[in-house]
């Protein structure tokens, strides 16, 4: 497929009703975006809220809310999710969606993933600026992907991914599910692909490239074949354990403070040589359970930490464990030339003071969590990208994703298992002029 032939997604929608779109209803953060390419679009499904029920675009650039229908089209949508009764009590849920043409130019193959992990990081800003207003925050990851696509009238290269319901406060609904972000709606189907490969007359209804297949494979097409799916890491792991210090700030504090950010200049500095304290080290990894750090699928992501000047801490690679609130050394080689030498563009990442490496095993994600497996783990590790980009800015450190790294090299220096795969690195140091 020829992606400079196809249309572009038109997002004027003209004729339509517009509202202001305000600091309450939408987050004004930017959440990290690959190359800061944006491709995600957002949109919310509303009831009881300032604006008229109905389905919005959210025009971000022109602060606006643009009208996409009203109740039958958020009938349709809300049709599309397995729990009816839940979702139709949010008071607002936010779709999102990734436009791979505005990406795929840059990352080519890996675009597809790259859109996913934005998705993911579009969805930890809103669900920390949603929980710093005191709002209940549930992830949807099951839906019926086509029946979303139709609805909003998407172009074939705008793919639905995932969804974020809020509740208020008080809700009775949000307050007596035990979901909380930790059950997961999984999908099973692994038939699609065959009909690819066995029927060569097979036709796609909106997705009219190869590329696309992976999509197609993870799409839910029946609710009745979802399934919730519980799961916790909580074990200890062999190696020296390195307790972490409390939280510098309170969870409070920190997700007031959210509100004083403004987006960052987008411009990328070589780090300068600097030493993290062991409270800041600390603060950032228990700070990423205020994302829902399991938020689609839990387990699947692997977090590994790589210390190369934190106070009190021995350089060296580690795994951290959320739920027992330690690291475990698993290698005394944390050598900073070396690692820096594993990525595209070494002055980047020469000077950092700590690096987070996310792995998943792919085919034990499948496992539990089926052919959207995949997609969970992309969103997840979007999440967790995004909780360390505004932790390190409300600590004056600077979090960027290095995107461009020696995927071999990079696991024979970490001695990461050769059943997982590397899926980003977070570098965190301090920013340079």
């Amino acid at each position: 497929m020829h992606w400079e032939k196809q249309a572009y997604a038109d997002k004027r929608y003209e004729g339509a009703a517009r509202y202001p779109l305000t600091a309450g209803f939408m987050p004004l953060l930017s959440p990290v975006s690959a190359d800061y390419l944006n491709p995600v679009c957002v949109y919310a499904v509303v009831q009881g809220v300032d604006v008229p029920d109905g389905v919005y675009y959210v025009d971000d650039d022109a602060s606006k809310l643009v009208k996409l229908g009203g109740k039958d089209v958020r009938e349709a949508i809300l049709a599309a999710f397995p729990e009816r009764e839940f979702v139709n009590e949010a008071q607002t849920i936010f779709i999102y969606t990734g436009v791979l043409e505005r990406a795929v130019w840059r990352f080519r193959e890996a675009a597809y993933r790259q859109v996913q992990m934005d998705v993911g990081s579009a969805c930890a800003n809103t669900i920390l600026l949603a929980k710093s207003r005191g709002q209940k925050v549930f992830t949807l990851g099951g839906f019926v992907d086509d029946a979303i696509a139709v609805a909003l009238k998407l172009g074939s290269t705008e793919m639905p991914m995932a969804a974020v319901a809020i509740f208020p406060e008080k809700s009775m609904v949000a307050f007596n599910s035990v979901d909380d972000g930790v059950g997961e709606l999984a999908y099973s189907n692994h038939a699609e692909m065959g009909a690819y490969v066995d029927d060569q007359s097979y036709e796609i209804s909106r997705y009219p490239s190869r590329f696309m297949l992976q999509n197609n494979l993870e799409n839910i097409e029946e609710l009745n074949l979802c399934m919730k799916v519980r799961r916790l890491v909580a074990h200890a792991l062999p190696g020296d354990e390195f307790p972490l210090t409390p939280a510098k700030f309170t969870n409070e504090y920190y997700l007031r403070e959210l509100w004083y950010l403004r987006p960052d200049k987008k411009v990328k500095f070589p780090f300068v040589q600097g030493t993290l304290d062991l409270d800041d080290f600390s603060s950032m990894l228990r700070w990423l359970e205020l994302a829902q750090l399991n938020a689609f699928g839990v387990g699947l992501i692997k977090i590994w930490v790589v210390v190369f000047d934190v106070m009190f801490v021995y350089a060296g690679v580690y795994r951290y464990i959320p739920v027992r609130k330690s690291i475990y050394m698993q290698s005394g080689s944390a050598n900073p030339k070396k690692f820096s030498k594993c990525f595209a563009v070494p002055e980047q990442v020469q000077n950092a003071m700590f690096a987070v490496v996310l792995t998943s095993n792919l085919n034990e994600s499948c496992k539990v969590l089926g052919n959207r497996g995949y997609r969970y783990m992309n969103l997840n590790a979007g999440v967790l990208t995004e909780s360390l980009y505004e932790s390190a800015r409300l600590l004056n450190r600077t979090a960027r994703e290095e995107h461009f790294f020696y995927h071999d090299e990079l696991k024979k220096l970490l001695d990461i298992p050769e059943a997982e795969s590397i899926i980003t690195t977070v570098v965190v140091g301090k920013g340079g002029k």
